[in-house]
């Protein structure tokens, strides 16, 4: 993957968009945060540059071949499950370094309240992914991108969700409601592990050509922002996620810019706009969408 050195600060919507890298020793499931497509953001994905999870806590090792429709027969998604509103209790948002790792460790215990019922009412397993603020990230997915290459990524092999201080000011700048949104993001790659969809699209991806390949990338995407619009839905307009914030972090998933790997920036708004109106985990089955839905 090769990304253009990030444009400058001005005031303009941000632009949030997730890109994901296939690694030999491990997946990292990343979300790069920039500023409008205008001013030269853009993105080249070499190959099969594509990933979903491998060995997460959801992985199940089948040996038989996996299908989309087995993905969207996963428990979480079928029936579907509705998460309990939740009542999230965030500290005031700073960008000092205890401020910011408050701020999003407050945000990741809200989600596992609603994460966590969902997810056991379904027959899954939980657990609370780490949070790592550090400039220099090392993860054990083998491959930690480059500043210029994410702002904040999922690592499903230490299920830990990264988010360096530095890059996260950088690009999303003090506006909590895109930090809600991109932390919101990255732990629906974690929801994903936790129940095996990223396991299971990793095999159904090994069986795929490129072009296969990139419309699963952005199925695992898409579908990552419809677990974030869920999230939003169940604690917009109650405690510290007010509805001016909540709101302006769903609309936060309109400003992107289109890729090969995530799709138009009307489809990464609509998905996640989708989670937070049908309110059910069933509205996030982007394995079986037409592919007309998935561009």
């Amino acid at each position: 993957m090769v990304m253009s050195s990030p444009p400058e600060r001005r005031n303009s919507p941000v632009v949030l968009v997730a890109v994901l890298i296939t690694l030999m020793v491990g997946v990292l499931l990343i979300a790069v945060v920039g500023r409008v497509v205008s001013r030269g953001l853009t993105t080249v994905v070499p190959g099969t540059a594509l990933a979903v999870g491998e060995d997460g806590p959801g992985a199940r090792h089948r040996s038989d071949a996996v299908s989309p429709a087995d993905i969207a027969d996963n428990p979480l998604l079928s029936p579907g499950a509705t998460l309990p509103t939740v009542d999230c209790a965030l500290p005031a948002f700073g960008t000092g370094p205890d401020q910011l790792r408050a701020y999003y460790l407050a945000g990741i215990r809200c989600l596992d309240e609603a994460w966590r019922p969902t997810l056991r009412a379904t027959g899954l397993p939980f657990t609370a992914p780490y949070l790592d603020v550090g400039d220099r990230p090392s993860a054990k997915c083998g491959f930690a991108p480059a500043e210029d290459e994410a702002t904040a990524f999922y690592c499903s092999r230490d299920t830990t969700i990264y988010m360096p201080r530095t890059r996260l000011l950088r690009d999303a700048g003090p506006e909590p409601a895109y930090h809600l949104a991109i932390l919101a993001h990255e732990y629906g790659h974690h929801v994903q592990s936790l129940s095996g969809i990223l396991d299971d699209s990793t095999r159904l991806e090994s069986g795929v050509d490129e072009a296969g390949a990139l419309r699963l990338s952005r199925r695992t995407e898409l579908q990552a922002n419809c677990f974030a619009g869920l999230f939003l839905a169940a604690a917009t307009g109650r405690a510290a996620i007010t509805t001016a914030l909540g709101d302006e972090a769903l609309r936060s998933f309109a400003d992107t810019s289109g890729t090969d790997t995530h799709g138009a920036p009307d489809t990464q708004a609509r998905w996640a706009t989708r989670g937070f109106e049908g309110r059910n985990t069933n509205a996030c089955d982007t394995w079986t969408a037409p592919n007309a839905e998935v561009n």
